[in-house]
């Protein structure tokens, strides 16, 4: 593939994407986003390739890791697709749920006028667990 305007190197593609270029090495041995190479033996990214490791990037930050980013990449199947991405929804979800909590809590403690946190019946009941 020759190296055109729309191409770009692994040091332009990665500087695009806010990636250091050993991230983009890695993904290639992960076999998630697996470039060209020019004549030279340079990794060459279009297009297409920015949008897939955008995608990856998305997906990471969704919770998946790289061998389930490689199996959604390559599944046609919609049945394993939504599987995998409720999963990870409820996963999300949880942790939401999990910092909403937290957040409550510490916006609690700035008010909170006790002198001991363990001392506050409101900070306590924090403490309990949630029954779901």
């Amino acid at each position: 593939m020759p190296h055109t305007a729309a191409s770009r190197r692994i040091g332009d593609a990665a500087a695009e994407l806010g990636v250091a270029t050993h991230v983009l090495r890695h993904w290639e041995d992960a076999g998630v986003l697996v470039p060209p190479r020019a004549p030279g033996g340079q990794r060459i990214y279009d297009g297409e390739l920015i949008v897939r490791a955008r995608l990856i990037q998305l997906c990471q930050r969704s919770g998946l890791s790289l061998s389930e980013i490689k199996e959604l990449f390559a599944t046609r199947s919609r049945t394993r697709r939504v599987a995998l991405f409720a999963d990870k929804q409820a996963q999300l979800r949880t942790r939401v749920d999990d910092l909403t909590r937290t957040i409550d809590f510490l916006s609690h403690v700035l008010r909170c006028t006790h002198p001991i946190v363990d001392e506050c019946p409101d900070c306590v009941d924090f403490s309990r667990p949630r029954h779901p």
